[in-house]
This record gives C-alpha cells, sequence and structure tokens, in this order.
C-alpha cells in the first residue's frame, strides 16, 4: 500500500470538519456534503478509499473496544473506560458512531459511488459500494435498532429524516446485498487499487455478500427461527476458504496503523483498558493456543492475567498481544472461519449436530492453515461428539476477538455465560441515539432497553 490509505483518512473527514457541523448533527447537515477547502467532486476510486476507512474506523474503534469490556475479552481499568465496563454509558458514550454511516465514507459517499459508477457501467464498482452500504446499515440496525435510512442523507430533502424500523432496515440491507450479488456477477469496470482488501475481485465480493447475508440472517432468528435455514443457505454460498477473509490493510505509517495500537500504544492509553479475565481464563482452561495470539503477560509475572470488569488496573494485569498491537496488524472483520461457525450454529438449531460438530471441527482445522494474515499456523484440538451450542459460540466467541459481533452472537443465545459486572443484572443491549440528534430532529425515538431483534434478556434474576 502507498498513500491510498492514508488518504482514506483524508478524505473521509474533510467534509465533515471543514464545515463546522457537529458529528452528531450529520442528519441535518446539508454543508456535510461538500467543503470549501476541497474539491466539490470526488472520483469512484476517491470515495471507495474513504468509505473503507470509515467502516474500519467505525468496526474497530470505539464501539469495538467498548463491546470488547462487556464481552470481557477485555476490562476497562482506568477512567471512563471503568465506567463503560461497569455499564455506565448515556448519550454521548457512542452516539456520533451513528454518523460514521451518514458522513464523510458513509451514505453520501457510497450513493455518489454508486451513482458515478452506474452511469459510466461499472457493476462491479457499484455492487461493491452496495456491499458496504448494507453492512453499515445493517451494523447501525444491529446497535440501534430504528435508524434512519429511507430518507437519510438527503438532508435538502430530509433534513430531519424518520426512523425506520428496525425490521424494515435489516429487509433492505437484505434487498441491497441481493442487488449486489447481481451487479458483482455482471461484472464491468471495477476499482483495481482502490479497492485495498480484494483488489477488484469480483467473486471475493461475491462471497462476502453471502456471508453477510447468513450473519444478518442469524440476527433474525430470535424473532423466526425460519432464519437459520436461510442463514445456512447464504453461509454454502459465502466465505469459503482462509483467503476470502477480509482483513483490514494497515501499515506503520502514520495514519495508516492499526486502530488498537493507534488507540493504546500511539495514544498512551495503555492504562485504561486490560485483558479481561473470563477470556483469559477460557482460554487458558481449555490449554488454546490462541492465548498468546491475542493476550501477552503483564509487568514482571510469567502468565496471562485478566481483570475481572471494572477493576482498577495494576501491573500484573496482561493486554492485548504485541502482534494485535502491531501498528500493521490487519483487523480480520468478516471471516472464513466465521463462515464455517454460522453454518455451524444453524446446522445445531435444526436439528443436525452431527454436521454441526463436523463443521466446527474444519472450523477448528482451518487454524493450521499458513499463509493467513491474522492468525498463525496453529493446531487446535478437535472437538469430540457429541456437540453443544456452547461449544458452537465458545469457539465463535474466541473467533471473534475484537469484533462487535460477538455482541450480537450474546444477545441472541446468552452464551458464552458471563456474569455481568458487578451490581449489574445483564449485559447492554444497545447504545443509545446521541442528545444533538434529538436536539435538531424531532423524529429520534425514545431509547428502548431492548431492539425488536432482540426481545430476550440474558440478565441473572
Amino acid at each position: 500500500m502507498k498513500q491510498y490509505a492514508r488518504a482514506a483518512f483524508l478524505v473521509a473527514i474533510p467534509a465533515l470538519l471543514a464545515s463546522g457541523c457537529n458529528a452528531d448533527n450529520y442528519l441535518k447537515c446539508s454543508d456535510c456534503i461538500t467543503s470549501p477547502t476541497s474539491p466539490t467532486v470526488a472520483s469512484s476510486p476517491q470515495l471507495l478509499v474513504a468509505s473503507q476507512a470509515n467502516l474500519w474506523q467505525r468496526l474497530n474503534g470505539n464501539l469495538a473496544r467498548i463491546v470488547s469490556m462487556w464481552m470481557q475479552q477485555m476490562a476497562g481499568t482506568s477512567l471512563q473506560y471503568q465506567n463503560y465496563d461497569r455499564y455506565v454509558i448515556d448519550a454521548g458514550t457512542a452516539g456520533g458512531d451513528l454518523s460514521f454511516a451518514y458522513t464523510g465514507g458513509g451514505l453520501i459517499d457510497l450513493h455518489a459511488i454508486e451513482n458515478q459508477s452506474t452511469a459510466s457501467g461499472d457493476k462491479l464498482t457499484v455492487g461493491i459500494a452496495q456491499v458496504i452500504e448494507a453492512w453499515q446499515t445493517g451494523t447501525s440496525a444491529d446497535i440501534w435498532g430504528d435508524v434512519p435510512y429511507s430518507q437519510a442523507a438527503r438532508p435538502d430533502s430530509f433534513p430531519q429524516p424518520v426512523y425506520d424500523k428496525q425490521q424494515d432496515v435489516y429487509a433492505v440491507v437484505l434487498s441491497l446485498l441481493d442487488q449486489a450479488i447481481t451487479n458483482l456477477q455482471a461484472g464491468g469496470g471495477g476499482p483495481g487499487a482502490s479497492d485495498l482488501v480484494y483488489k477488484g475481485d469480483q467473486q471475493k465480493w461475491i462471497a462476502l455478500a453471502h456471508t453477510l447475508k447468513a450473519r444478518f440472517y442469524l440476527h433474525l432468528v430470535e424473532r423466526d427461527p425460519a432464519n437459520y435455514a436461510k442463514a445456512l443457505a447464504e453461509a454454502n454460498l459465502g466465505i469459503a476458504s482462509n483467503s476470502g477473509d477480509y482483513v483490514t490493510l494497515q501499515t506503520a505509517t502514520a495514519n495508516q496503523q492499526n486502530d488498537w495500537f493507534q488507540f493504546i500504544l500511539n495514544s498512551n492509553r495503555k492504562g485504561l483498558i486490560a485483558a479481561g479475565k473470563f477470556g483469559v481464563d477460557l482460554l487458558t482452561n481449555s490449554n488454546d493456543p490462541r492465548l498468546t495470539e491475542y493476550y501477552q503477560a503483564g509487568s514482571g509475572v510469567a502468565t496471562i492475567q485478566g481483570a475481572a470488569p471494572a477493576q482498577s488496573l495494576a501491573s500484573w494485569m496482561g493486554q492485548v498481544s504485541a502482534k494485535r498491537l502491531a501498528p500493521d496488524f490487519g483487523q480480520p472483520l468478516v471471516t472464513y472461519n466465521e463462515n464455517l461457525l454460522i453454518k455451524a450454529e444453524a446446522l445445531f438449531q435444526m436439528g443436525n449436530p452431527q454436521a454441526a460438530l463436523d463443521t466446527l471441527n474444519k472450523e477448528r482445522a482451518a487454524w493450521a492453515i499458513t499463509g493467513v494474515s491474522w492468525h498463525s499456523a496453529l493446531t487446535l484440538t478437535p472437538v469430540p461428539g457429541p456437540v453443544t451450542l456452547a461449544e458452537i459460540m465458545g469457539e465463535k466467541y474466541v473467533v471473534l476477538f475484537q469484533n462487535i459481533e460477538e455482541w450480537n452472537d450474546y444477545k441472541r443465545t446468552c452464551l458464552p455465560a458471563l456474569t455481568p459486572s458487578s451490581g449489574k443484572t445483564e449485559v447492554p443491549g444497545r447504545f443509545m441515539y446521541s442528545t444533538a440528534s434529538r436536539q435538531t430532529n424531532p423524529n429520534v425515538p425514545a431509547d428502548p432497553a431492548r431492539n425488536w431483534n432482540d426481545p430476550n434478556s440474558c440478565g441473572t434474576p
């Protein structure tokens, strides 16, 4: 990678910053579309780079850090992160993260890519932009439930857009992925080097779209278990090898580094977050070689030890591994391993435990494949039969280290069996809408305790 990852961060934010718009005021900000200090029209390749950087920052930044603590793979050990780990959150905790789906690199730019590429007959780039749009929009629905979409990113026509129902947003996301697959299959054109991960590989994008469909169908199974069959069908068409993993592209150059490196090491915030006791103990007690893939020991101790939720920082506490904190570490966002575990869960829930076990063991064997950027060539012991849902979800919990998708799995299955933070009865089910959005848009709904797709609590009595 030369300068395009740096350009991603520079292109993604000037429309917001140069206009003086508040990040939480994105839905009413007409000036967020253009900047007096930047060109008024950007090319599709430039916008695509920005859209990828925006997606990566959203999925690997604030949301991932907080969710990793709630899922007890990490622990908040100082200042506001101890409060987050105690579930002390408010409208300012992650309200701005919703804006990523709309502002620079979000829906506004993605629609521009789609319009430009449609006009030039470049269906491959149209399909890629539609996959990213569906991914961003579905993620918003996962976290906040009802979100703007039908009237979003059109501030001149809809300065105060409605918040579409979560179930309607999911329906649009699944339909958009179908459209993306059709365009990707048609091909024509392509983004070339501006596609930072797949380099315009048609088949890899098609497989990713199917895996994302499978992921979103799983998010609907609490409402209708028939979605397990749909998830399985999509996963069967999804990412079929480690070479198809969608992994971010990072370098050691400033503004191109891994988000976890930037937060913990580059910004000198090492004391805010430590390794989580549940995550460390799970790997330690099962002699899982991924322990040292994910964690490193604290100062002056020989073994890796994790902190309980919101425990005060101590030198003995472990930290994210040096490998995962490397500035050029690429974060896995959607992988072959996840795709296999989607299949395993669906097969188990559909009454085929033997096929689920075989798929689980196929996933564990995939860790022994060399040349995979996000894990070493590890050999994991096969799981003996009969298999349980807890074993499948426990494996997925490990695979999704630092990935917010583990939170969606937990909300759906209540696995692994976490004990909520001291004095609390359940892990939070969603983040709150921002105060700034409420001040500018009367259509912002009241914050429910849980979203429509997630009616059941995993809390203790």
